[in-house]
């Protein structure tokens, strides 16, 4: 009891340091953040920063729809995107369903506009995330409806 005592008086008079460790693969950026960083990248078209952003394979399920490809740049077509009209996406709302230290889950429900600032799709998406050595990366999504990528 006395050792306790003494153990516990040191400890409150500061005399021990303790070093609290934070575990070197968790990352700086969450899943919700990275969810705004991966909105910001397809806004800009950009696949390299997409292709940075999702984890290899990429997986998309929509409803009976289900496509796996290498990388998130050969699922997406940008072109195809604009020719029916989208000209930028934007993040309604936000939700983490679910993290742990190595997976967590997103819904994102998001509206699709065009060059006139008419909304021409409104839809939500669960995505699984995966933390790659620190790093949350998109491995894919799920939606119960048609968003389409419009990749045929």
């Amino acid at each position: 009891m006395k050792r306790l005592l003494l153990l516990t008086a040191i400890f409150l008079t500061g005399c021990i340091d303790i070093d609290v460790q934070t575990d070197a693969d968790s990352p700086e950026i969450t899943p919700t953040e990275t969810m705004s960083i991966y909105i910001d990248n397809f806004n800009n078209a950009d696949i390299d920063l997409l292709n940075e952003t999702t984890a290899s394979p990429f997986f998309w399920l929509s409803g009976p729809e289900k496509i796996v490809q290498e990388k998130y740049g050969d699922f997406i077509d940008f072109e195809e995107l604009r020719k029916n009209g989208w000209s930028y996406s934007k993040i309604n709302s936000l939700e983490l369903i679910y993290e742990d230290l190595e997976t967590s889950m997103v819904n994102i429900n998001f509206s699709r506009y065009d060059k006139d600032d008419n909304v021409i799709l409104t839809a939500s998406a669960d995505y699984f995330l995966m933390n790659y050595d620190g790093v949350w990366k998109i491995k894919g999504g799920f939606t119960p409806a048609n968003a389409s990528t419009d990749q045929d």
